[in-house]
């Protein structure tokens, strides 16, 4: 395969994305819909992939988005684009997916998926980048969603009690929800934890660049007692059914980690067991905003979450209906007992 930054049909690209055109280069003004966006989003591809050191999970979901992009230019009969339209088919793309009642969220990452690919074509081919003209689709200001303590609790005895296959399978099928719920890991750190990575003398965890291999940083968080000892219970099994691989977490077969798929089977039959509607990410929304009732500070929990910005950490300062209520439980206008007098010392 090529270079990236291989001139596209319309004109030449610099050989550096970070850098602007090589001088005496001519802009590219216009992409064809049909063979010549493709095969700059091809340059884009082999660019975020061995560059930029994307992983797998992000390049999908890049992947994803410009299929979604060119399906709608498809539905409105565009067969170039160019940059006095760009701006314009991005902000129709966007609104036809608020029209499909997608969440904020959602569709705030659509926008950014795409958002990546015109910063490219600006860096490679001087195509001006639409998203000067642009803000982000908002997002409403949230609380996350964050299971009950008695929601947790179903969700690790489903955990337990679902008919797994064998002993290796149950536990680790708990070690791994235990690692959302008890460390806040997210799933491709879940996947991507490596056999070393764990020190259960001292319980660490450590997790080398956050968000999978594509991105983030490195981060040491902790595992509490109960999680220690559900990670001791899948270590043994792991060694009594001689099964190894790099990554903690192993295949039923041995050699190599846990899908994406097994993972998400985990999570669908675990969900199944315990009737709690619960994802991987909403296990590790719970994590942060149970250390946040518990007065951990904030900054802490930043680190241990994670979170490159506190600003994120904040959004998860939920108060709960139980807090409402034993708080509000307590407010009186009756006249209080008088307290007894203190003795006069002698």
């Amino acid at each position: 395969m090529g270079s990236p930054f291989t001139p596209g049909a319309v004109s030449s690209a610099s050989a550096n994305p970070s850098t602007p055109l090589a001088a005496g280069a001519s802009p590219v003004l216009a992409y064809r819909v049909a063979d010549e966006l493709p095969a700059a989003f091809a340059r884009f591809v082999t660019y975020a992939r061995s560059y930029r050191n994307h992983s797998a999970t992000t390049m999908r979901w890049h992947r994803e988005v410009f299929a979604m992009f060119v399906d709608f230019l498809g539905t409105v009969a565009v067969t170039t684009v160019e940059p006095h339209t760009a701006a314009a088919l991005v902000q129709e793309w966007i609104a036809r997916a608020h029209e499909r009642r997608l969440s904020p969220f959602t569709v705030q990452t659509y926008w950014r998926g795409l958002r990546s690919f015109f910063a490219f074509l600006e860096r490679a081919d001087g195509f001006p980048n639409p998203y000067h003209q642009l803000a982000p689709p908002a997002i409403p200001d949230a609380l996350p969603k964050a299971l009950t303590e008695a929601e947790c609790l179903r969700v690790l005895d489903a955990a337990h009690n679902t008919d797994w296959r064998d002993a290796f399978a149950r536990a680790r099928a708990v070690a791994m929800i235990g690692m959302a719920l008890y460390a806040g890991l997210r799933r491709s750190e879940i996947l991507h934890l490596a056999f070393t990575d764990v020190n259960l003398d001292d319980g660490s965890i450590r997790v080398v660049r956050g968000k999978g291999r594509g991105g983030g940083k490195d981060r040491v968080t902790y595992a509490a007692p109960e999680l220690q000892a559900l990670l001791r219970t899948y270590l043994d099994e792991r060694r009594r059914t001689k099964r190894s691989s790099v990554e903690l977490f192993t295949a039923m077969r041995g050699g190599h980690g846990v899908s994406e798929v097994t993972l998400k089977r985990i999570v669908e039959r675990v969900r199944a067991t315990a009737g709690v509607r619960f994802s991987l990410h909403r296990l590790r929304h719970s994590f942060v905003t149970m250390l946040l009732r518990r007065n951990v500070p904030i900054h802490v929990v930043r680190d241990l979450a994670g979170h490159r910005d506190i600003k994120t950490t904040e959004r998860y300062s939920r108060v709960f209906d139980e807090d409402k209520r034993r708080h509000v439980a307590s407010l009186t206008f009756a006249p209080q007992p008088t307290p007894p007098p203190e003795p006069t010392p002698r």
